[in-house]
């Protein structure tokens, strides 16, 4: 397995197109037992987005996650027009490997217009650079755990939570690397890093830490089942970005995890929603 930096994460949504609404990608080099989720709906946001005029860019989607992907598998994206409008599009797209559809997006596009303006304030994080990473949070209990290896194409510091609920996070993330000025590609990052931290805040009420998903007797995972994310303004995911993330309800197996995300500016850029599966695994 190579390296999953960010020319290989750019290479992985740099689809290629084999019809007018058909397009194919590959997975990322991560050594994980299924493909990432936000991954395949960051890649089929950027093939809803090759399907629309460039002056409309990426407002909302939403995405279910049937079954498993494969990671040796190829990702085929067929695209559905759902409406065309003057200022706004929607597009389905069906994911699929070996004909399985695996993940189903749809997705809200239009051209930015003026009007009433107003926003949450953002949570007192302090600087990013003075955060410490997620690596050097854990580091004196032994370094992460489960599938947190590999994702070097985003960097992420753990900021203090000084209020909120037990289950509040606060995350900054941004690509680790420059990025193209295509609006479409920030948006697809900002999806991709939508889904690496946000069902983990259901783990701490329970005593859990990001990055040490394990209590005495359990390992636990937790596997997306929807996601929806808003963009309000779409930031350079290159620049840091904070989530203010927490979950409001864990019950039956399930998780909601919900986020506001700002720019470094405290800009409210997005709001993202999703919900998984909480898997425990027995520890030996």
């Amino acid at each position: 397995m190579g390296q999953h930096d960010v020319p290989d994460l750019l290479e992985v949504l740099n689809l290629r197109q084999v019809a007018p609404s058909a397009f194919e990608g590959r997975n990322a080099a991560l050594d994980l037992p299924r493909v990432f989720g936000g991954q395949l709906a960051a890649q089929a946001l950027v093939a809803a987005a090759r399907t629309v005029p460039a002056a409309q860019v990426p407002q909302s989607l939403h995405a279910t996650f049937l079954r498993p992907g494969l990671p040796q598998a190829p990702n085929r994206f067929a695209v559905e027009h759902v409406r065309d409008g003057r200022t706004r599009s929607t597009r389905s797209v069906a994911v699929t490997q070996h004909g399985r559809e695996v993940v189903r997006l749809t997705a809200g596009f239009g051209a930015p217009a003026s009007g009433m303006t107003h926003q949450t304030p953002p949570p007192d994080a302090g600087k990013p650079e003075d955060a410490p990473t997620l690596y050097e949070t854990i580091a004196d209990e032994g370094g992460p755990t489960g599938l947190w290896t590999g994702f070097d194409a985003v960097e992420l510091r753990v900021a203090p939570s000084a209020a909120g609920p037990a289950s509040r996070g606060l995350v900054w993330m941004r690509a680790a690397g420059t990025l193209p000025d295509d609006p479409v590609v920030h948006a697809a990052v900002l999806c991709y890093a939508s889904d690496l931290t946000l069902l983990s805040s259901a783990l701490v009420p329970h005593g859990l830490r990001l990055g040490r998903e394990r209590d005495h007797s359990h390992a636990w995972d937790t596997v997306s089942l929807d996601h929806a994310l808003w963009f309000h303004h779409i930031p350079r995911a290159d620049e840091w970005f904070l989530f203010d993330q927490h979950s409001p309800v864990a019950s039956h197996g399930r998780a909601l995890g919900t986020a506001h995300v700002y720019d470094s500016a405290g800009e409210l850029v997005a709001t993202v929603t999703q919900e998984g599966l909480l898997v425990g695994t027995p520890l030996p």
